[in-house]
């Protein structure tokens, strides 16, 4: 799998010569989750409470409990989507082109006033239609330690007018733990949520729009485990 990964990468890089947005690079990063859905052996529910729009741009928030995660969310909620990416990733050859060739948008956390440089390459990402996902919680949780949320993701939202699509995900833990060296089968849970309308808050209300997604959040994190078991 790991070594999929570069064809992928650099056929990515390829198409972006003609146009950096195209839906061809989805569709090639579509075809790298395969080799990992067979790997991990799970059976996965996608559970939509609500319709969402495929290429309407959202901030895509999800609860994160393994590096499993970010491939089957993409391979099965079927978002354009980029992440960000540390700087520090940029200085390593092959992880600079596959991470510039994606788009992701590039974070200098060492940088306190880099807040404007996110939301310009934000504002280019969705301006073409592709989402953003962020994992608020900002490391793998423990299943039953479902982390608190940074608010970083919910001022991308709020600076640049675009919904919020939260996504919980359940089982992944077990199936790929943090740590481990190897997948096992198991039970995977998606479930997206209401999109939330940004245009409801301002930069005075946004510590409420944190806390009510997470409440939200955590309580159908609660369900979905306790219907894994």
């Amino acid at each position: 799998m790991g070594i999929y990964t570069i064809p992928v990468a650099y056929s990515i890089w390829f198409v972006g010569l003609f146009n950096k947005f195209t839906k061809a690079k989805y569709y090639i990063a579509q075809s790298w989750t395969i080799p990992w859905m067979w790997a991990a052996r799970s059976k996965v529910t996608l559970i939509k409470n609500y319709d969402y729009k495929k290429n309407q741009p959202y901030v895509v928030i999800s609860n994160h409990l393994s590096n499993l995660d970010p491939m089957m969310q993409f391979r099965y909620l079927k978002i354009k989507w980029v992440f960000m990416a540390k700087k520090e990733v940029y200085k390593l050859p092959f992880f600079r082109t596959a991470a510039k060739s994606f788009n992701f948008i590039k974070v200098d956390r060492s940088d306190k006033n880099d807040r404007k440089s996110i939301n310009e390459q934000a504002k280019t990402l969705f301006n073409n239609g592709w989402s953003l996902m962020v994992y608020p919680q900002g490391t793998r949780a423990k299943k039953d330690n479902f982390l608190p949320f940074k608010s970083g993701a919910f001022h991308i939202a709020l600076d640049n007018n675009i919904p919020i699509l939260p996504v919980v995900i359940a089982g992944t833990g077990d199936i790929w733990p943090r740590g481990g060296k190897f997948m096992t089968s198991g039970k995977a849970i998606i479930n997206t949520l209401e999109p939330i309308d940004i245009s409801k808050y301002t930069k005075e209300t946004i510590d409420q729009l944190v806390e009510e997604t997470y409440e939200k959040m955590s309580n159908v994190y609660k369900q979905l485990t306790a219907s894994i078991k």
